[in-house]
């Protein structure tokens, strides 16, 4: 398996329209639309679910792909594509998918939570990130010289919860 940081710069080439191919997928900024976080969940899901992944994965990648859109949309003025690129499990190791979003923001993403001042027990953001890192098996961010960034994570895909795509 290629190295994290790799893996999320092969997956997030350039793209001017949905491409896919048996095992990847990446959406363009066009396909996500007006409401990014959204249609990345539905997306998502969809594609999830023609490669047979067990509900609770596909439930986590749901929450992971719409907390790093909502903020790339919020901190990098929009994501600009989403990749997912799934490997699936052996009968010795484990799957892994990798969910990739691409933004032009320069602001280095922060697992940090801010709280309200009239309710300092509740969040009123922040949580994104902490989710992510809480979620995946490890997640970072790939900078590039344009100030175009990738932020990734991989979640684990164990045995027997994947398949081939329908």
């Amino acid at each position: 398996m290629k190295d994290p940081a790799e893996r999320a710069v092969i997956a997030m080439l350039p793209v001017i329209v949905a491409t896919q191919h048996p095992r990847a997928v990446t959406w363009s900024r066009h396909s996500l639309g007006v409401r990014p976080a959204r249609s990345a969940r539905h997306l998502a899901r969809q594609w999830l679910t023609r490669h047979a992944c067990a509900e609770h994965v596909i439930q986590a990648a749901e929450l992971v792909v719409a907390e790093l859109v909502a903020n790339a949309a919020q901190h990098g003025g929009c994501p600009t594509a989403l990749s997912l690129d799934i490997d699936h499990p052996t009968p010795r190791t484990e799957g892994v998918l990798l969910i990739c979003v691409h933004d032009r923001g320069p602001e280095e993403p922060q697992c940090t939570v801010v709280k309200t001042q009239s309710a300092p027990g509740l969040h009123e953001c922040g949580r994104g990130l902490a989710i992510v890192a809480a979620l995946s098996q490890a997640w970072g961010v790939v900078r590039h010289q344009d100030q175009h960034k990738h932020v990734w994570c991989e979640l684990p895909v164990p045995q027997s919860h994947v398949s081939a795509p329908a």
